[in-house]
Order: structure tokens, then sequence, then C-alpha cells
């Protein structure tokens, strides 16, 4: 039977040597949004939902959309502009009609500014993200590896809320002249990546790191790393498809967990 497990090492942040304290979570920035009777709490926590380029800020910003208090709504108008996510478009078009002159003018200047990337064709974007070198630092030498960790690593990161990964140093200088975005490079490489036996099953590993470098000077500005595992029986191993299928899932689980906790690394490195 196949079985799959990822695990998430945090991300250690760091600015000139120094570790950052770690700032509140998404989930807990939610929860204040969600919970608190003060509305200066659920104001500040909805800008800095705005502010983490987390997926996992639509929902509680979506939510608070229908504060009670309109100087929240607004934060949470002002927030979902700020994230550049897409996917907020249909709640902030339910809410152009807000009882609050306030709520309404930063609705439609939220919406505006997704209309305006959306004619351009591109997802609006507080920093660029460019790909450095990926490679297989493990003894398995195996050519399609480093070319699937840069695709996943590109997808997953294209996919976050204000990211926009782009193709190099060229494309980089192009944008930022236009733009003024900052830009994070980043690198990676597989760990590990390798095939153990537990009593009669067979256990397939990988680990990834990640590297965030501050553009243009490169210096170190955080790192990320995740694991997973998954494990067939001996028998189902003999199946070298199988086999194979079940190392490439395993490798995405742990691309996968390394990036889970990439927006605050990428804000850290961005120095935003």
């Amino acid at each position: 039977m196949r079985r799959i497990f990822a695990r998430v090492l945090l991300p250690l942040l760091f600015v000139a040597g120094n570790a950052l304290a770690a700032p509140p979570s998404v989930s807990e920035l939610g929860d204040r949004v969600r919970n608190s009777d003060d509305f200066r709490v659920r104001l500040q926590a909805a800008l800095e939902l705005g502010k983490s380029a987390d997926p996992d800020a639509l929902e509680p910003l979506v939510r608070a959309l229908d504060d009670q208090n309109a100087s929240v709504r607004t934060a949470a108008a002002a927030a979902l502009e700020e994230l550049g996510d897409p996917a907020a478009v249909p709640a902030l078009k339910r809410h152009d009609a807000d009882r609050s002159e306030q709520v309404r003018k930063q609705v439609k200047a939220t919406l505006a500014t997704f209309a305006a990337a959306a004619h351009d064709g591109i997802r609006p974007a507080r920093l660029l993200v460019q790909l450095g070198p990926m490679k297989n630092q493990t003894p398995v030498k195996v050519a399609s590896v480093e070319a699937e960790l840069e695709r996943e690593s590109r997808k997953k990161l294209d996919a976050l809320p204000g990211v926009r990964v782009v193709g190099g140093s060229n494309d980089c200088r192009a944008v930022t002249q236009k733009k003024k975005l900052p830009v994070v490079m980043v690198t990676g490489h597989i760990q590990k990546l390798q095939a153990s036996r537990d009593g009669s099953d067979i256990v397939y590993s990988a680990s990834v790191e990640y590297i965030l470098h501050t553009m243009p000077d490169e210096s170190i500005a955080a790192k990320v790393s995740g694991s997973a595992s998954g494990t067939l029986t001996a028998e189902e191993a003999k199946d070298e498809a199988r086999a194979s299928e079940l190392r490439h899932q395993v490798l995405g689980a742990a691309i996968a967990s390394a990036l889970r906790r990439a927006p605050r690394a990428l804000l850290a490195a961005a120095r935003l």
C-alpha cells in the first residue's frame, strides 16, 4: 500500500546574520480577523494578511469584507489588492455596492488594479523571483530530476499571490525598470533522494532545500527546506513503473513542503 508523508522545516530567516523574530502566522491573523472584539485588532490583522503573499490569506480577507465595521471592510479590500490574488475578484464585485462610501471607493480601486493586470495579461506582483541553479546533490544521477525540480519550483512559486517568476536576469532588469519591483533569486538543491528497506517495506525519501538571495548583491536572506517519504511493499516495489511514479510523487511532495513556507521568506528576502 502506498503511503506518502511530508514534513515542512520552518524557514530560517536571516538579515545581516541575525535571526528574525517569527511574525504571527496567517492562521493566527485569520483568527484575529474573525474573532477579535476590537475592530482595531481586526483591521491591523487584515492589513498584515494582505502583506503575507500567502494563498491562505484569501479566505479570511474575503470574510472580512462582511465585517460589521466599515474600516475593517475597507482594510480587507485594500489588503486583497496588496495580496494580488485574482480569485478575490468575484467576492469584491459582490461588495461594490457596500453601504459605506469609503468601502465602495476601495473596492472600486482594488477591482481596477485587477482589471488592469488582466488587460496586460499578467498578475499583480509585489516582487519578482528569478530562478537560479537547481541542482541534484545526491548520488542518484538522473537527468530528469533537476528538470523536475526546476519545473515544479517555477510552477509553485508563480502560483503565489503577489509573486511573479521571470525568465532570467534580462527579464528582471526589464520589469524592475518599468515596475520598480524588488527581486529575489531562488536557488535549490535536492539533498536526499533514496530508497531504503523498513522491514518488508521499501521507503522512498526525498528532501529539498531552497536558498533565497536578496538581489542585486545576492546575499543570502533565507532558507526553506522540506522532506517527504512514501512506502511500497517489497512486492509492489518490484514494479519499476510503480516505484518510479512513487519516487516522482515523493519528490513533488518534498518540493511542496519546502515552498509552503516560502511566502514570508520571500518577503523577508525582498525586504518588504
